[in-house]
């Protein structure tokens, strides 16, 4: 559950990356001023909640340092920056290839562990995406820019789901989360400084799709991912994360009263069958 939760707050983040970048601030000012949000409110929530998740070792912290820099930092500013140049459907199919970097790892570094469920799966969630988004039925010209910046974004995804699995195992999710995206925020503001904030060029409407981003798009749904990782592992949850692209179609059709077709709707259903089949207890005992 957690990770499907993850993923439907996933799924709305463009709509709002889109709201906020149409409002004139670029996709690094935009993230850095999520940021400047986001980790004083989750270290208020570790604070209040449970103190002792404050406490990490040297070799931890080294590790969250890694995951927030490497991985949090260019997975978004490639993320956002991608939204420049393609459709915030585009952006979410090719963001959602990174299942399929997940299995290759898997399948090079854990050949025990695959099961041929879980080939089947990654391969039916990834079709049912391209039905969702109606891309086999049409003949789309997209920025090949965009479409890089949206592979890297999920390279980088890819990373954060493996390395937080295999690395930081003993560190609650909150403390994964708020420590990463503190690092993230350092590197940022290193590269470049927020003196937008300073200056007072923060419109009402940017705060306010800011402070959604953040709650919504960052605090809780990466919080959730580090969770379900811990439970299920991160190939699962790279293949339930796939639900974001139906997420977007709908939120597409109901804010921005776009066409849904019935193949988008198979493609959904195909999408939500793939996750249903690796809940099941047939993907630990069918191995390859």
């Amino acid at each position: 559950m957690y990770s499907i939760f993850s993923a439907v707050l996933f799924g709305s983040a463009g709509l709002f990356v889109k709201l906020a970048s149409g409002l004139g601030i670029d996709a690094i000012s935009l993230l850095t001023l999520q940021y400047i949000i986001a980790v004083p409110l989750m270290f208020v929530i570790m604070y209040i909640f449970n103190k002792k998740s404050f406490k990490v070792t040297k070799k931890q912290l080294l590790r969250l340092a890694i995951l927030g820099i490497v991985g949090n930092t260019f997975m978004t500013v490639f993320y956002y920056t991608a939204y420049n140049y393609l459709p915030i459907q585009m952006v979410a199919i090719l963001l959602y290839t990174y299942p399929i970097m997940v299995f290759i790892y898997s399948a090079v570094f854990k050949k025990g562990s695959i099961s041929y469920i879980k080939v089947f799966a990654v391969f039916l969630a990834f079709f049912g995406c391209l039905l969702t988004l109606d891309i086999l039925s049409s003949r789309p010209k997209y920025s090949l820019i965009g479409v890089m910046f949206a592979l890297i974004c999920a390279m980088f995804y890819a990373f954060m789901n493996i390395y937080s699995e295999e690395k930081l195992q003993g560190i609650g999710p909150l403390t994964i989360n708020a420590y990463s995206t503190l690092f993230s925020l350092i590197s940022l503001m290193i590269y470049k400084f927020p003196l937008f904030v300073f200056r007072g060029d923060i419109t009402k409407s940017l705060l306010t799709y800011t402070t959604i981003l953040a709650i919504f798009c960052e605090i809780i749904p990466l919080t959730l991912l580090y969770a379900a990782i811990k439970y299920i592992g991160s190939l699962k949850v790279s293949i339930i994360g796939n639900l974001e692209i139906p997420t977007a179609m709908v939120l597409s059709f109901f804010i921005l009263h776009e066409h849904i077709t019935l193949m988008q709707i198979v493609g959904t259903v195909l999408v939500i069958c793939a996750i249903y089949m690796i809940r099941t207890k047939r993907t630990s005992t069918e191995k390859l």
